[in-house]
């Protein structure tokens, strides 16, 4: 069963339209993809009502890719497309219409033992993918204006991903550590229902707070999405792991903190520890 949201709820109006592009030309490709970054963030706190507060000038999507001819062929294929082009500088880029970004991560049997890809020619440029098998499975099936049908990755999905980027490239900025954040503020009140009716003794109780009460499930979920992947659910459980063992010195909390003001030091430490308790 799809979940169904109107296109007027979009933030820039060409969404749709490259959305249902891309959806035909898949189609036909036969090739799997689904929505990640901040177009699936968005679409997930509309359809629970909310809103994100951000403006998404791009699209990041993920595809099943089983090598790198594979890669090379689709490449070819969807810039001879009217209207994609592709990015000079960044590898996994194109452009649609010239100004909307779309950002397409190859992953599947195209990963190397590490769960990361290697970029040809030479190799230089590494992006890990650990996580995106486990994230597609838990994917949401979403119906726009009942014309197409996308998948995209779940809130959870989101920040499992996000751990995993933020583990990757946390030295470059701290754009990771701030969708984490907003997840964490958030988690609880998207899943309130959910939350009241099967984990309220958990959740509710008295030394627990909107964002930590909110923590405790999102751990529960990420066990969920990661129960058929071991390996995946010990590298996060690690980096968390090392992350609160820093305490202050905690580059991923000092990362939340200055990035989402109403949240404090302990409240992210806690968080983070209460999303591993349930890790294990």
């Amino acid at each position: 069963m799809s979940l169904i949201i109107s296109s007027e709820k979009f933030t820039h109006p060409l969404l749709k339209p490259i959305l249902l592009e891309l959806t035909e030309y898949f189609e036909q490709a036969g090739i799997s993809f689904f929505v990640i970054g901040a177009t699936a963030r968005d679409i997930v706190m509309e359809l629970h009502n909310e809103k994100s507060g951000r403006l998404t000038h791009d699209l990041d999507i993920a595809i099943t890719v089983n090598d790198w001819e594979q890669w090379q062929k689709f490449e070819k294929e969807i810039i001879s497309l009217e209207n994609f082009t592709k990015d000079k500088d960044q590898k996994q880029r194109f452009l649609y219409k010239d100004k909307f970004q779309l950002d397409i991560v190859p992953f599947g049997d195209i990963m190397k033992q590490d769960s990361k890809i290697f970029w040809p020619p030479d190799e230089s440029f590494a992006m890990s993918v650990l996580g995106f098998d486990a994230a597609e499975e838990a994917s949401l099936k979403v119906l726009v204006d009942e014309e197409i049908e996308i998948k995209i990755a779940s809130l959870s999905g989101i920040f499992l991903l996000k751990i995993m980027a933020w583990k990757d490239r946390h030295h470059k900025n701290n754009k990771d550590s701030d969708d984490i954040g907003f997840i964490l503020e958030n988690y609880l009140s998207i899943n309130d229902q959910r939350a009241a009716e099967q984990h309220y003794e958990l959740v509710y109780s008295d030394d627990q707070t909107i964002l930590t009460g909110g923590a405790l499930l999102l751990g529960i979920d990420i066990l969920e999405i990661l129960k058929g992947y071991p390996k995946d659910l010990e590298t996060v459980k690690q980096t968390l792991i090392e992350t609160l063992e820093m305490k202050e010195h905690s580059i991923l909390i000092n990362q939340i903190i200055e990035t989402h003001k109403t949240i404090s030091y302990e409240e992210a430490l806690k968080s983070l520890q209460n999303i591993i308790n349930q890790l294990n």
